[in-house]
């Protein structure tokens, strides 16, 4: 396979992230910190060229999975942009500790239907977190968009 070949399959690839508080730090359960997250996600994608299939923020973690576009960068920059955006503008307590633990995950998506169940773990998150019953009523999270564009939450 050349490198025009696994340029074109790197551009087909998706992303799946797990980004966690240190500590496992509440951070998200504030309103305004977790709209602003949704925003610098949103910010960083469209900055990046990446596609947005689907995101949610959670108290003390977020997931994004997004797909590569043409002239989309690293997946890591991105992830590192909307970590470091985050501690310039989220109200956060002034204790002196990091706001993200070391590592994200980051899986590679190949397939579709991969994907399609990554969607959907993210979108039935806050319900098995106990935050909501329907996934479609959780405000951080694109799964209101999926349900009013397609009926559905669940693919």
């Amino acid at each position: 396979m050349g490198k025009t070949d696994g340029e074109a399959i790197e551009k087909t690839l998706s992303y799946f992230a797990t980004v966690r508080t240190f500590n496992c730090r509440r951070v998200f359960n504030v309103e305004k910190n977790a709209s602003t997250l949704v925003e610098l996600i949103e910010q960083t994608r469209r900055r990046m060229g990446f596609r947005k299939y689907g995101y949610v923020v959670l108290p003390d973690h977020y997931h994004v999975l997004f797909g590569a576009g043409p002239n989309s960068g690293a997946v890591a920059d991105a992830i590192l942009g909307i970590n470091k955006a985050a501690e310039r503008f989220l109200a956060l307590p002034d204790d002196g500790g990091p706001l993200w633990d070391d590592e994200p995950e980051v899986l590679i998506i190949y397939t579709a239907r991969a994907r399609f169940e990554k969607l959907s773990y993210i979108h039935r998150k806050p319900v098995l977190c106990g935050i909501v019953e329907k996934p479609e009523d959780y405000a951080f999270s694109s799964a209101g968009f999926y349900f009013k564009r397609y009926g559905k939450t669940e693919f």
